[in-house]
Protein backbone atom coordinates (compact mmCIF):
# COMPACT_ATOMS: atom_id res chain seq x y z
CA UNK A 1 0.00 0.00 0.00
CA UNK A 2 1.91 3.43 -1.52
CA UNK A 3 0.30 5.21 1.70
CA UNK A 4 2.97 6.00 3.62
CA UNK A 5 5.59 4.55 6.33
CA UNK A 6 5.30 4.66 9.74
CA UNK A 7 9.35 3.70 10.27
CA UNK A 8 9.60 7.42 9.48
CA UNK A 9 10.48 8.95 12.97
CA UNK A 10 8.61 12.14 12.33
CA UNK A 11 5.17 10.62 11.27
CA UNK A 12 2.95 9.62 14.46
CA UNK A 13 0.13 8.28 13.15
CA UNK A 14 -1.85 7.91 10.24
CA UNK A 15 -5.40 7.72 8.18
CA UNK A 16 -6.36 5.97 5.19
CA UNK A 17 -9.74 6.26 3.73
CA UNK A 18 -11.56 4.64 1.23
CA UNK A 19 -14.74 4.75 -0.69
CA UNK A 20 -16.62 1.46 -0.85
CA UNK A 21 -18.23 1.97 -4.88
CA UNK A 22 -14.06 2.87 -6.24
CA UNK A 23 -13.06 -0.13 -4.36
CA UNK A 24 -16.27 -2.69 -5.51
CA UNK A 25 -15.97 -1.40 -8.62
CA UNK A 26 -12.34 -3.22 -9.52
CA UNK A 27 -12.27 -5.92 -6.89
CA UNK A 28 -15.00 -8.65 -6.68
CA UNK A 29 -16.52 -9.20 -3.21
CA UNK A 30 -15.33 -12.51 -3.08
CA UNK A 31 -11.69 -11.55 -3.64
CA UNK A 32 -11.94 -9.11 -0.94
CA UNK A 33 -13.68 -11.85 1.59
CA UNK A 34 -10.49 -14.54 1.28
CA UNK A 35 -8.36 -11.81 3.04
CA UNK A 36 -10.82 -11.80 5.83
CA UNK A 37 -11.65 -14.13 9.02
CA UNK A 38 -14.10 -16.59 9.46
CA UNK A 39 -15.64 -14.48 12.06
CA UNK A 40 -15.46 -11.04 9.57
CA UNK A 41 -16.96 -13.20 7.21
CA UNK A 42 -19.49 -14.26 9.53
CA UNK A 43 -20.34 -11.29 10.61
CA UNK A 44 -20.47 -9.39 7.08
CA UNK A 45 -23.01 -12.24 6.16
CA UNK A 46 -25.14 -11.21 8.64
CA UNK A 47 -26.08 -7.59 7.78
CA UNK A 48 -29.55 -7.59 5.80
CA UNK A 49 -28.39 -4.76 3.23
CA UNK A 50 -26.37 -5.03 0.38
CA UNK A 51 -24.73 -1.57 1.16
CA UNK A 52 -24.23 -2.54 4.93
CA UNK A 53 -22.52 -5.60 3.77
CA UNK A 54 -19.95 -3.77 1.41
CA UNK A 55 -19.34 -1.02 3.95
CA UNK A 56 -18.19 -3.73 6.50
CA UNK A 57 -16.06 -5.53 3.65
CA UNK A 58 -14.43 -2.50 2.61
CA UNK A 59 -13.70 -1.40 5.61
CA UNK A 60 -12.28 -4.67 7.08
CA UNK A 61 -9.95 -5.18 4.06
CA UNK A 62 -8.98 -1.47 4.64
CA UNK A 63 -7.88 -2.34 8.50
CA UNK A 64 -6.25 -5.54 7.07
CA UNK A 65 -3.73 -3.64 4.21
CA UNK A 66 -3.35 -0.73 5.77
CA UNK A 67 -2.04 -3.01 8.73
CA UNK A 68 0.06 -4.76 6.85
CA UNK A 69 1.50 -2.02 5.13
CA UNK A 70 3.01 -0.35 8.41
CA UNK A 71 3.82 -3.72 9.94
CA UNK A 72 5.03 -5.95 6.71
CA UNK A 73 2.90 -8.61 8.09
CA UNK A 74 0.71 -10.55 5.70
CA UNK A 75 -3.25 -8.79 5.46
CA UNK A 76 -5.08 -12.22 6.75
CA UNK A 77 -2.14 -12.73 9.45
CA UNK A 78 -3.99 -10.39 11.67
CA UNK A 79 -6.23 -11.17 14.70
CA UNK A 80 -8.00 -9.14 16.84
CA UNK A 81 -9.64 -8.89 20.40
CA UNK A 82 -12.12 -6.38 22.11
CA UNK A 83 -11.65 -4.14 24.79
CA UNK A 84 -13.36 -4.02 27.92
CA UNK A 85 -15.80 -1.91 25.57
CA UNK A 86 -15.61 -3.25 22.74
CA UNK A 87 -12.66 -1.30 20.74
CA UNK A 88 -11.00 -3.67 18.64
CA UNK A 89 -6.86 -4.48 19.44
CA UNK A 90 -4.14 -6.69 17.33
CA UNK A 91 -3.74 -9.59 19.16
CA UNK A 92 -1.74 -11.40 16.49
CA UNK A 93 0.70 -11.31 14.91
CA UNK A 94 3.56 -10.56 17.63
CA UNK A 95 5.32 -8.00 15.01
CA UNK A 96 2.37 -5.84 14.83
CA UNK A 97 1.75 -5.73 18.89
CA UNK A 98 3.09 -2.17 19.38
CA UNK A 99 0.63 -0.71 16.76
CA UNK A 100 -2.25 0.60 17.83
CA UNK A 101 -5.65 1.68 15.33
CA UNK A 102 -9.03 2.35 15.00
CA UNK A 103 -11.61 1.93 12.55
CA UNK A 104 -14.55 3.84 11.48
CA UNK A 105 -17.32 4.04 8.57
CA UNK A 106 -20.48 5.69 7.26
CA UNK A 107 -22.34 5.76 4.06
CA UNK A 108 -19.93 5.80 1.11
CA UNK A 109 -16.69 5.80 3.44
CA UNK A 110 -14.54 4.20 5.96
CA UNK A 111 -11.34 4.77 7.53
CA UNK A 112 -8.83 3.49 9.46
CA UNK A 113 -6.05 5.30 11.65
CA UNK A 114 -3.35 3.96 12.58
CA UNK A 115 0.16 4.65 15.44
CA UNK A 116 2.49 3.36 17.79
CA UNK A 117 1.65 3.03 21.04
CA UNK A 118 -0.76 5.44 21.75
CA UNK A 119 -4.65 6.00 22.20
CA UNK A 120 -5.83 7.06 18.87
CA UNK A 121 -9.51 7.14 17.67
CA UNK A 122 -11.19 8.19 14.13
CA UNK A 123 -14.74 9.06 13.50
CA UNK A 124 -16.45 9.41 9.66
CA UNK A 125 -19.93 10.99 9.40
CA UNK A 126 -22.38 11.19 6.20
CA UNK A 127 -22.73 14.80 6.48
CA UNK A 128 -26.36 14.72 4.30
CA UNK A 129 -28.03 11.78 6.54
CA UNK A 130 -31.17 13.17 8.11
CA UNK A 131 -30.29 14.31 11.89
CA UNK A 132 -32.73 16.62 14.26
CA UNK A 133 -28.82 18.49 14.94
CA UNK A 134 -30.48 20.17 17.87
CA UNK A 135 -32.46 17.37 19.59
CA UNK A 136 -29.44 15.27 19.83
CA UNK A 137 -27.33 18.08 20.42
CA UNK A 138 -29.29 18.54 23.44
CA UNK A 139 -28.94 14.99 24.86
CA UNK A 140 -24.68 14.61 23.94
CA UNK A 141 -22.92 18.37 23.71
CA UNK A 142 -22.17 20.25 26.36
CA UNK A 143 -24.18 23.69 27.46
CA UNK A 144 -21.16 25.52 25.57
CA UNK A 145 -21.40 23.71 22.23
CA UNK A 146 -25.20 23.54 22.64
CA UNK A 147 -24.97 27.18 23.08
CA UNK A 148 -22.48 27.85 19.98
CA UNK A 149 -24.89 25.61 17.99
CA UNK A 150 -27.79 27.69 18.69
CA UNK A 151 -26.44 30.90 17.17
CA UNK A 152 -25.96 29.26 14.12
CA UNK A 153 -28.52 28.41 11.38
CA UNK A 154 -29.00 26.33 8.31
CA UNK A 155 -25.59 24.82 6.59
CA UNK A 156 -23.78 26.79 9.23
CA UNK A 157 -25.02 24.93 11.92
CA UNK A 158 -25.22 21.54 10.40
CA UNK A 159 -21.80 21.91 9.59
CA UNK A 160 -20.78 22.82 13.07
CA UNK A 161 -22.89 19.80 14.32
CA UNK A 162 -20.64 17.34 12.37
CA UNK A 163 -17.73 18.91 13.56
CA UNK A 164 -18.36 18.84 17.13
CA UNK A 165 -19.94 15.38 16.72
CA UNK A 166 -16.85 13.76 14.70
CA UNK A 167 -14.48 15.42 17.31
CA UNK A 168 -16.70 13.77 19.96
CA UNK A 169 -16.70 10.49 18.63
CA UNK A 170 -13.11 10.06 17.66
CA UNK A 171 -11.77 11.26 21.40
CA UNK A 172 -14.34 8.56 23.44
CA UNK A 173 -13.09 5.87 20.60
CA UNK A 174 -9.52 6.89 21.61
CA UNK A 175 -10.71 5.95 25.28
CA UNK A 176 -12.07 3.09 24.39
CA UNK A 177 -14.86 4.13 26.47
CA UNK A 178 -17.59 4.89 23.56
CA UNK A 179 -20.80 6.23 24.44
CA UNK A 180 -20.34 5.38 28.55
CA UNK A 181 -17.86 8.15 28.64
CA UNK A 182 -19.56 11.13 30.02
CA UNK A 183 -20.03 13.50 26.75
CA UNK A 184 -21.70 16.78 28.12
CA UNK A 185 -18.33 17.41 30.72
CA UNK A 186 -15.96 17.42 26.89
CA UNK A 187 -15.99 20.85 25.09
CA UNK A 188 -14.83 21.23 21.82
CA UNK A 189 -14.04 24.45 20.02
CA UNK A 190 -14.18 23.94 16.37
CA UNK A 191 -14.72 27.73 15.76
CA UNK A 192 -10.95 27.49 15.97
CA UNK A 193 -7.77 25.91 14.00
CA UNK A 194 -6.61 22.90 14.28
CA UNK A 195 -5.54 20.79 16.64
CA UNK A 196 -9.01 21.72 18.26
CA UNK A 197 -8.78 22.53 21.68
CA UNK A 198 -11.23 20.83 24.15
CA UNK A 199 -11.59 21.10 27.69
CA UNK A 200 -13.11 18.24 30.15
CA UNK A 201 -15.51 18.77 33.20
CA UNK A 202 -14.73 17.39 36.45
CA UNK A 203 -16.34 14.14 35.49
CA UNK A 204 -13.54 13.65 33.27
CA UNK A 205 -10.34 12.15 34.94
CA UNK A 206 -8.17 13.58 32.22
CA UNK A 207 -5.45 16.31 30.60
CA UNK A 208 -6.48 18.36 27.30
CA UNK A 209 -2.80 19.14 26.86
CA UNK A 210 -2.07 15.68 26.06
CA UNK A 211 -4.09 15.00 23.21
CA UNK A 212 -3.91 16.16 19.30
CA UNK A 213 -7.05 16.64 17.85
CA UNK A 214 -7.32 16.93 14.04
CA UNK A 215 -9.75 17.23 11.72
CA UNK A 216 -9.30 16.38 7.34
CA UNK A 217 -10.60 16.80 4.28
CA UNK A 218 -12.45 14.31 2.73
CA UNK A 219 -14.98 15.81 0.52
CA UNK A 220 -18.15 17.55 0.31
CA UNK A 221 -20.39 14.82 2.02
CA UNK A 222 -18.25 13.89 4.46
CA UNK A 223 -16.30 15.41 7.57
CA UNK A 224 -13.81 12.86 9.15
CA UNK A 225 -11.83 13.91 12.82
CA UNK A 226 -8.93 12.02 14.70
CA UNK A 227 -8.02 11.81 18.26
CA UNK A 228 -4.37 11.24 18.93
CA UNK A 229 -3.15 10.90 22.67
CA UNK A 230 0.48 12.89 21.07
CA UNK A 231 1.58 16.53 21.07
CA UNK A 232 -0.11 18.73 19.49
CA UNK A 233 1.76 19.12 16.11
CA UNK A 234 2.53 15.66 16.08
CA UNK A 235 2.86 14.77 12.17
CA UNK A 236 0.03 13.07 11.19
CA UNK A 237 -0.49 12.07 7.44
CA UNK A 238 -4.19 11.30 5.87
CA UNK A 239 -4.53 9.72 2.19
CA UNK A 240 -7.01 7.96 -0.03
CA UNK A 241 -6.28 4.41 -0.42
CA UNK A 242 -7.00 3.25 -4.00
CA UNK A 243 -8.51 0.66 -5.73
CA UNK A 244 -4.60 -0.59 -6.20
CA UNK A 245 -4.35 -0.56 -2.90
CA UNK A 246 -6.09 -3.81 -2.01
CA UNK A 247 -3.79 -5.89 -3.77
Amino acid sequence: MALFDLDQDSLRAGIAYARPEVILAVHSRESLLEGLSEDERGRHARFRFESDRDIYLVAHALVRRLLARVTGAAPESFAFVAGEHGRPEISAPDVASAFRFNLSHTHGLVACAVTRAADIGVDVEYVERKVEVMNVATHVFSAIEVEGLEALSGEAQRERFFELWTLKEAYIKAIGKGLSAPLRAITFDPAQPDPVPVRFGAEVADDDARWCLRRFPVGATHRLALALAAERNAHIVCQEASATDFG
